[in-house]
């Protein structure tokens, strides 16, 4: 495994962007079985496989816009992109009935929006946490489309356990168990939780709400800030986890023959580094980093180093 000592200057070098133009893609609304699903891909292709950027919880697409501006800065630019606001999230309403939210379903919107709608035969997965896990769900079951996954803090080993059992698992993961015993709370009322949110705005309190996040919170840009609290989504997050209930990870992912890279920031406090190591049991195949001074927002703390650790520019040379 490879360990990049990145401290530098550099640390979360951009903010968010919200307008697509700006970054060469196009606005797209897709009718699904879980609701429409909004996407922004690059206007046209230049081959048969899509780059598919898959956001994680409290996320949506403009997570990932850090990781396009670094690529372009440094001269190899995403193309083929699709970035998904997966249902429940974004712009993506997500569907009324809660059974629906299966990790099958999602995988399955995400396969439409990419072959059936946008045309791609095959695609390059970059998944962030929840997104990561997805992506290594689509590479088990969809074996032929999947080219490779890349994995940023990819819900794995521990979050599993912690859902699982909670009481049992805490110490694993003690921030992740927390959260989602909050969020179970929060989701008796309004979805978004809007309450809550706003007096911890009004209180000055919400760089320190999500602190855990990011290895220097203070340096992360106000756009990052305001975009995890407007994301809060407590129903969509706790029907997310429920959906992992009765994975057997290790067994599904030992199938999986792509290309695998799995990176995690070295302060993560969501996944241990015990989580990043154990996918070499089931992926012997898998290229791992530990990309130094980053949490685990790794893609928008340390993009440059995140795209080195994760391949992608190499694949672009």
């Amino acid at each position: 495994m490879t360990d990049l000592d990145t401290a530098s200057p550099q640390y979360a070098p951009f903010g968010l962007v919200y307008d697509a133009a700006s970054l060469q893609l196009v606005p797209l609304t897709v009718d699904t079985p879980l609701g429409p699903v909004r996407v922004h891909h690059s206007p046209t292709r230049s081959g048969s496989t899509a780059t598919l950027l898959l956001h994680g919880a409290a996320g949506s697409w403009t997570t990932w816009t850090p990781l396009i501006q670094a690529a372009v800065a440094a001269g190899h630019p995403l193309t083929d992109v699709v970035a998904i606001d997966l249902p429940g999230w974004g712009a993506s309403p997500g569907p009324r009935i809660r059974s629906q939210l299966t990790l099958d379903a999602l995988a399955d919107v995400v396969w439409q929006v990419v072959h059936t709608r946008l045309g791609y035969d095959r695609v390059d997965i970059t998944g962030h946490s929840l997104g990561a896990f997805i992506a290594l769900h689509l590479a088990a079951t969809r074996p032929a489309e999947v080219e490779a996954v890349r994995l940023i803090s990819a819900t794995a080993f521990s979050v599993l356990a912690s859902v699982e059992h909670p009481v049992r698992s805490f110490l694993a993961v003690p921030g992740f168990t927390m959260l989602l015993a909050v969020f179970r709370a929060l989701r008796m009322g309004d979805d978004r939780g809007i309450g809550l949110v706003q007096a911890v705005r009004r209180g000055g309190l919400l760089r320190l709400a999500v602190s855990p996040l990011f290895r220097h919170p203070l340096r992360v840009p106000r756009s990052v800030i305001d975009a995890l609290a407007d994301e809060v989504r407590p129903d969509s997050f706790v029907r997310a986890a429920e959906a992992t209930r009765g994975y057997r990870a290790a067994r599904r992912w030992r199938g999986i023959r792509c290309a695998v890279w799995a990176v995690r920031g070295d302060t993560d406090s969501f996944v241990p580094y015990r989580d990043l190591t154990g996918l070499l049991g089931a992926m012997p195949q898998a290229t791992l980093a530990e990309i130094g001074d980053s949490g685990h927002f790794a893609h928008v703390e340390r993009p440059y180093e995140t795209l080195e650790a994760l391949g992608l520019m190499a694949a672009r040379r």
